[in-house]
């Protein structure tokens, strides 16, 4: 299991509550819905639903939006972290750690972190002529289409 596999469940699940909280507030505000409407779907059946949902998309996203990808790199290592830096670089991300071969981003822009629940890190580690990239599934597949493209 992830070691920060508990703090990204709880994250999910508060996303989720605001997420339900801002819709049906927008619809109680654009008046179509009212607060009896609310009451009804949490004294019948239909609340468990609602329940399971809140309850397991959260346990599930963490294996589901994280994943590694490795791409074929060059041989030069030295190469290779000078594509990595420019191809970061152009996806507006920072360079925030290096440890030996092992590089770690974050974006640039504070309303990206946000936006990803500041679970945003992506790690690029170098292994001779692989290039292994780790991190949420979106940021991680933009990224190798971009060090694709520079290779």
């Amino acid at each position: 299991m992830p070691e920060r596999y508990i703090i990204r469940v709880v994250k999910y699940f508060i996303y989720l509550c605001l997420l339900f909280v801002i819709i049906y507030g927008m619809l109680l505000i654009a008046g179509q819905t009212t607060w009896d409407t609310l009451a009804t779907v949490t004294h019948r059946k239909d609340i468990w639903l609602l329940g399971a949902v809140f309850v397991i998309l959260p346990l599930l996203y963490p294996f589901f939006g994280f994943v590694t990808r490795t791409v074929r790199g060059r041989m030069d290592s030295d190469e290779n972290r000078s594509i990595v830096l420019k191809t970061t670089e152009s996806g507006g991300f920072i360079l925030v750690r290096e440890v030996h071969n092992t590089m770690t981003f974050r974006p640039g822009a504070a309303t990206a972190r946000v936006r990803a629940l500041f679970e945003d890190k992506i790690t690029i580690t170098l292994e001779n002529d692989k290039i292994i990239i780790s991190g949420p599934r979106r940021e991680v597949v933009r990224t190798e289409f971009r060090l694709k493209t520079f290779l």
